[in-house]
């Protein structure tokens, strides 16, 4: 699958202005990714998917985004709430997530969401009436699923874990349900279509949802058993690497290309210039190996059959979101090092810089979650439910 998506990158990159300009990506391209398999990866064998470990999918969802950071990150939205339907049950995943093809094709549903709670929910017979509008729908123009968190009531009276806070239920929408809007145009990740959607006293019937915290997985496989929230913040963090690998690169070949005003030698020949580099080469490949070496520790322990303990989860959140600021600092160097010619439309280290200061705003992988992280070692009373 890596050389799959590796060899997809000249395609996309035909496809990046287009995203760009319209803040979706282009139809035809999701096709063609999800017929080679690329968002099929962590969707369960049962359901027909290719169920790869935990890395191997993270190395992927990093290559996208070498090529765009925008169809990587939609792949991690697909990836992830790929591998959240593993807690449906056995006929709702099937529906939902049910991978035919034939001759080496994937016909590979998608499904994306949010998970904040911003959905209110009434059980009635059959099921659950939602109404609710959630923010950040990346991929979800794509989508034949999408599925939004929930707070429910019972008899008046809400619906609520064993800790006692209320229980968020991740309900799966047909697409039909759901009302797009378009108000998505920001800075960067401009491609991934991050509009709101809404949906108004839909009827989700008995089953099709997954509580947060509560439910059971219904796949006992070594993919399933990685921990749902440590794998979430992982494929975030890939993204990340994958832009800042390609600013490397990127940078590379702008140094050695490029005479500053006044100067006799190629930028590449300053040694400001290979400080800096330097710096942010160390960065990379730091964060690289950082994230990595945690996803593979903790997926040799689940292959293994070895309870996760909270010490495991929480060495993930805090590779993940350490990995994100490492990439972005180096982003951060590259772009001050390339001087005025970064800020030009036709650079592409002005899109990473963009797209970069985008995805560190993924809760997942936000300096929030190094301080909660860090809480959990430090004191006995921290939030730990979603490490």
């Amino acid at each position: 699958m890596l050389d799959i998506a590796a060899n997809q990158r000249s395609y996309i990159e035909t496809c990046s202005l287009t995203a760009e300009d319209d803040c979706r990506l282009p139809v035809g391209l999701i096709r063609r990714l999800a017929s080679e398999g690329l968002f099929a990866v962590t969707i369960g064998k049962r359901y027909g998917g290719l169920e790869l470990p935990a890395l191997d999918s993270i190395k992927v969802l990093e290559q996208l985004a070498y090529a765009d950071a925008s169809v990587g990150w939609c792949g991690m939205i697909f990836c992830t709430t790929a591998h959240l339907g593993s807690f449906l049950p056995e006929a709702w995943g099937e529906k939902i997530f049910g991978v035919t093809g034939q001759a080496g094709t994937y016909d590979c549903p998608l499904a994306v969401g949010a998970a904040a709670p911003m959905g209110r929910g009434q059980v009635v017979d059959g099921g659950i009436r939602v109404s609710g509008r959630w923010p950040w729908g990346s991929g979800s123009h794509h989508a034949n699923w999408i599925c939004g968190g929930t707070v429910v009531e019972e008899k008046g009276e809400l619906i609520r874990n064993p800790g006692g806070d209320p229980t968020v239920h991740v309900m799966f929408f047909e697409k039909s349900q759901v009302t797009l809007h378009d108000n998505w145009n920001p800075s960067g990740l401009r491609g991934t279509g991050s509009v709101d959607f809404e949906v108004k006293d839909q009827l989700v019937p008995e089953g099709r949802w997954t509580m947060l915290g509560t439910s059971r997985r219904q796949i006992d496989s070594p993919l399933f058993r990685f921990p749902f929230f440590g794998y979430f913040a992982a494929a975030v963090a890939a993204i990340p690497l994958g832009i800042a690998r390609r600013a490397v690169d990127d940078f590379d070949a702008l140094a050695r290309g490029k005479i500053p005003s006044a100067k006799q030698n190629t930028l590449s020949k300053s040694s400001i210039t290979q400080l800096e580099f330097g710096r942010a080469e160390s960065l990379v490949e730091a964060a690289h190996t950082y994230l990595y070496c945690k996803v593979d520790e903790v997926w040799k322990m689940v292959s293994n059959g070895e309870k996760i303990s909270l010490e495991e989860k929480r060495q993930l959140r805090l590779a993940a979101a350490q990995s994100t600021i490492m990439c972005a600092d180096a982003v951060d160097l590259l772009y001050k090092a390339a001087g005025g010619t970064a800020l030009q439309g036709d650079c592409s280290l002005q899109k990473h810089f963009r797209d970069i200061h985008a995805a560190t705003q993924h809760r997942m992988v936000s300096p929030e979650l190094l301080r909660l992280s860090a809480a959990a070692r430090l004191t006995d009373d921290a939030t730990v439910a979603q490490l």
